[in-house]
């Protein structure tokens, strides 16, 4: 899965964490069968609830590609594509990483 986090490659400890791009932290998650990259488990807590909830919604079997914009306040704005298929949608997340917000953009 390629992961994009505000414009740049993300999910490795050189690249920063698959959520908000931190390159603190030592925290390692499998998601879609590769081994993410996450500065701390609520991070990577967030990022499987985001995608399990892009699967569920847009009835998925897998993401190949991930791309989120924006930070905890603003909320972020997020693309999701398997194949041909792209979903966008926009979502705020709580402390705990679950989400608390969800909206469909066309």
């Amino acid at each position: 899965m390629k992961v994009i986090v505000n414009g740049k490659e993300a999910g490795t400890k050189e690249t920063g964490c698959a959520l908000c791009g931190g390159t603190w932290g030592d925290y390692y998650e499998t998601v879609e069968g590769e081994k993410l990259f996450f500065c701390c488990n609520i991070c990577a807590k967030a990022f499987i609830n985001i995608i399990n909830e892009a699967k569920k919604r847009f009835n998925l079997n897998k993401i190949d590609y991930i791309e989120l914009r924006g930070n905890f306040y603003r909320g972020r704005n997020i693309e999701v594509k398997n194949g041909e298929n792209s979903h966008k949608f926009y979502i705020k997340l709580s402390d705990d990483g679950d989400i608390t917000e969800f909206k469909e953009i066309d």
